[in-house]
């Protein structure tokens, strides 16, 4: 998605961002114009509709197995491709349930141990975020972003989030967590 928004070019997106309430048509309207002449645009509606490719399918083996896949590239250091396999791996996960929404917070803290040995640490934090999203008692969730707040130089948030993870792991009295 996000290459597909660094392909519009300039003048449609300044058109776009200087646009009020009242512009809304016509900014609309030549959206609308450039992506229907917009290959790219096409192919990625394509993917997102084949099941083969995957990526609107919901598909609790395909996670498993791409997390699997991304715990031994993680591993064995293969940070590139750990981030490919957990990324796949969200990609895929259904979220209905409260189990699988333990898996996708486990996922979004996985691949954030990744984005924090790669050094990306804003995007490393955001996963965190988005883990907490799910769960805000998630322990591991808040250590992660603990590390990488320290990282970053943020140390209020540092400790606020230490603290917050150190208490839950307390009040959890050592059990694995059910994120909720």
């Amino acid at each position: 998605m996000e290459k597909l928004k660094s392909l519009v070019p300039e003048t449609l997106k300044r058109m776009i961002g200087e646009s009020s309430a009242d512009d809304l048509p016509r900014t609309c309207s030549s959206l609308v114009d450039f992506l229907l002449h917009f290959e790219p645009f096409h192919q990625m509606v394509r993917d997102l509709a084949d099941p083969e490719v995957a990526l609107c399918g919901k598909n609790k083996e395909a996670v498993l197995e791409s997390k699997q896949k991304g715990n031994k590239c993680f591993l064995s250091g293969d940070y590139a491709n750990a981030l490919d396999f957990y990324t796949q791996a969200l990609i895929v996960a259904p979220v209905d349930a409260n189990e699988d929404r333990n898996l996708v917070a486990t996922l979004y803290v996985k691949r954030a141990s990744v984005l924090h040995k790669m050094g990306l640490l804003r995007e490393c934090l955001r996963d965190c975020n988005r883990a907490l999203q799910i769960s805000s008692n998630y322990a591991k969730a808040w250590y992660r972003r603990g590390k990488a707040n320290a990282s970053m130089g943020n140390y209020k948030d540092t400790i606020r989030d230490l603290d917050v993870a150190k208490i839950l792991e307390l009040t959890m009295g050592g059990k694995r967590q059910k994120v909720r």
